[in-house]
């Protein structure tokens, strides 16, 4: 009976285990991404997007063909009515048929059809592009907030350790004051670095959950689960060896966001061609053809078969037509002009993006740069700073030093580490956004 209580005991746990290893994942900084793009809103809004720009491309190629159209009526007449044997009027009852196909075909519009679908065909093309600027800037967004949460946890844990160092040093305190070997003074005064200390950890802590809390956002992830964060981070890129001249070089031929804006612009400029043809003549040709059945319900006469009438009642045409804008209170006019400006407005832009883009890059290959030195300076910041603080620590327990000398040194120790974690963490984020204007993928 012990031993089946065992087993059963046993099973529970195993299953309780499992059951946590199978809905509890640790996500990667590759992990969070993936998750913000298969469950972003705007990632899912430019797909509807560019679906609506294939439909428009779809519409503006079968313009380009001819029209077909075909009708079929059936009608029963009674009272005065044309007879269409005698072509005369009479005054009966009577049943027609009839049917008819026509088909019309432009074949000069001042090219207006040919530029609209060339201006579909880019808007599509741009619609891939746009699509991808918005992934970029999902990834970009998320892995910001990852490194805050990562920031955030790794400074929690400097603080913690700095607090079991602190609350070890104020336990031993106590009890060197109850033997008379430390002043009442000092223990305050190292109590208050300990109370001081228990404030910076929940600080870190509070900070970690809103990093926590702006990345589930940023991934659009279930506000009421646990995500549990891997922040094991390194570089994997060669951003030291590459130059800022052939960063800028890449990225204006192949950056999405500005791929897209030089889209816009020849998209714009098909856009005013399109419009400028609808101010010259439209040639146009057009053919048909119509057959129909009659009968006069109050006859005595033989009826015409309806095979018969159908095919001895065949009609076809077919001709051209030209048109000619004339004066439509200046609408082609000002629409026109509109498109010109349109023009304007998109080049204005793409030269904005051009310029923007050069500074962004510029600035983060400084800034990786820059925090690629400082890194290496808090290196050594960190280990002058670990030194002077044991040989402070010894001189305290002698007696040499002061609460406030230790106290001094234990804070410059935790500015140093948290000065080498922030450069450490902005050097790897900056280096991942120079591959990223190098052409690496964000998600690697």
């Amino acid at each position: 009976m012990k031993r089946t209580f065992l087993v059963i005991v046993m099973l529970i746990f195993l299953t309780q285990m499992y059951g946590q290893n199978e809905t509890t994942s640790v996500f990667s900084l590759n992990d969070c991404m993936l998750y913000a793009l298969e469950h972003s809103t705007k990632v899912n809004a430019q797909n509807f997007t560019n679906s609506n720009y294939r439909q428009d491309r779809l519409s503006a190629l079968t313009s380009l063909f001819p029209s077909l159209s075909a009708s079929s009526s059936i009608n029963t007449g009674y009272g005065r009515s044309i007879d269409p044997e005698t072509n005369t009027y009479t005054n009966t009852a009577n049943f027609s048929n009839g049917y008819s196909a026509s088909s019309s075909m432009t074949i000069f519009s001042g090219l207006s059809q040919i530029n609209s679908y060339r201006a579909s065909r880019i808007a599509y093309i741009m619609g891939g592009e746009q699509l991808q600027q918005i992934k970029d800037e999902v990834s970009l967004e998320v892995m910001q907030a990852y490194f805050d949460v990562v920031y955030y946890s790794e400074a929690a844990i400097l603080a913690q350790k700095q607090l079991e160092t602190s609350r070890k040093t104020f336990e031993k305190d106590s009890k060197l004051e109850k033997l008379g070997l430390k002043s009442r003074a000092d223990v305050l005064q190292i109590e208050a670095q300990y109370r001081s200390d228990e404030y910076n950890v929940i600080k870190q802590e509070n900070a970690r959950e809103l990093a926590i809390s702006s990345l589930k956002e940023k991934m659009n992830y279930p506000v009421d689960q646990e995500i549990i964060i891997d922040t094991r981070i390194y570089v994997d890129g060669d951003s030291d060896n590459v130059t800022l001249e052939s960063i800028i070089n890449y990225a204006m031929s192949n950056n999405p966001k500005l791929k897209a804006q030089q889209l816009s612009f020849k998209k714009s400029q098909l856009n005013y061609y399109a419009t400028m043809g609808q101010m010259l003549p439209t040639i146009r040709l057009n053919a048909g053809y119509s057959t129909g059945y009659y009968e006069n319900l109050n006859s005595t006469s033989a009826v015409t078969p309806y095979n018969k009438q159908l095919k001895d009642n065949q009609g076809y045409y077919w001709g051209a037509s030209i048109s000619i804008p004339i004066f439509d209170g200046l609408y082609r006019q000002t629409n026109t002009r509109k498109a010109k400006n349109n023009v304007r407005i998109a080049e204005q832009n793409m030269i904005a993006a051009e310029r923007a883009l050069q500074s962004e890059i510029e600035n983060n290959y400084n800034q990786m740069r820059g925090f690629r030195k400082e890194y290496i300076q808090t290196n050594v910041k960190v280990e002058a700073a670990e030194l002077a603080y044991k040989a402070t620590t010894q001189k305290y327990e002698q007696g040499v030093a002061s609460p406030i000398d230790l106290q001094t040194s234990a804070n410059q120790l935790l500015q140093a580490k948290s000065e080498q974690l922030n450069a450490r963490l902005q050097y790897i984020i900056k280096s991942r956004l120079v591959d990223y204007y190098n052409g690496q993928s964000l998600i690697k």
